[in-house]
């Protein structure tokens, strides 16, 4: 679930309404709740792209099919 996190003793905490979160690019979740991946930054050092974990930017990767193409072409003949 977005939005919250789980202490030790399994109680739900939502984030202070004051703290503003970065959505991730993937599913939208605020990604500081999470374990973070920033991207890329703009000269300024500000992140671009931001995404929960890993997972996400995975799912964005495959979904996206940015790596379709991005290969060079190998064959045994070669």
């Amino acid at each position: 679930m977005c939005g919250g996190s789980t202490d030790v003793d399994k109680t739900f905490v939502l984030p202070a309404a004051s703290v503003r979160m970065v959505d991730c690019t993937y599913c939208g979740c605020p990604v500081e709740n999470h374990d973070p991946v920033y991207v890329s930054e703009t000269p300024d050092g500000k992140s671009t792209t931001q995404f929960c974990n890993y997972g996400c930017l995975s799912a964005h990767i495959d979904e996206a099919a940015l790596t379709t193409g991005t290969t060079c072409e190998w064959s045994p003949t070669q």
